[in-house]
């Protein structure tokens, strides 16, 4: 015969265990290290992840005074361009200001493509030092990647 309270004491155990489990690879998959640093000229630090799925965190730029300019995938709809969602937070935690830009695509019907497809997109930051370049991963995750020129 089995007794009830052990059975809830076995059954308990075993839920602490999973919920840990669980808890300790939302904490890990939280924290993914980034896939690329760069410095700008005045001394901010960007960093990029090189699978950026549907609202993941694709690029942060952490500036000296506090600020952090992170920019998110928007995703995209079927037949419909990627958007990257840009914000601006300053050092107290306060969104300054925020946008979205629409990454490049072709027009469907054209260039033999029904929905039209994804073009490689490259933004100038740091007065022209960085080149910041937005493609398509086959998976269908962006790739954001930082280069820096010898302007």
């Amino acid at each position: 015969m089995i007794r009830t309270s052990s059975v809830c004491r076995t059954l308990s155990a075993f839920f602490f265990v999973l919920c840990a489990v669980y808890i300790a690879t939302a904490t890990a998959s939280a924290d993914v290290a980034p896939d690329q640093t760069i410095h700008f000229t005045n001394g901010a630090t960007a960093v990029s992840y090189y699978h950026c799925g549907d609202t993941d965190l694709c690029a942060r730029i952490s500036n000296q005074d506090g600020s952090t300019l992170s920019i998110y995938s928007e995703g995209a709809a079927l037949c419909q361009p990627y958007f990257l969602h840009f914000v601006l937070v300053d050092s107290s935690g306060k969104t300054a200001y925020e946008f979205s830009r629409q990454i490049n695509h072709t027009v469907p019907g054209r260039m033999d493509a029904a929905c039209g497809h994804t073009v490689s997109t490259e933004m100038v930051l740091d007065r022209g030092y960085v080149h910041l370049l937005v493609t398509e991963n086959p998976d269908g995750t962006l790739n954001l990647d930082f280069s820096a020129t010898n302007k």
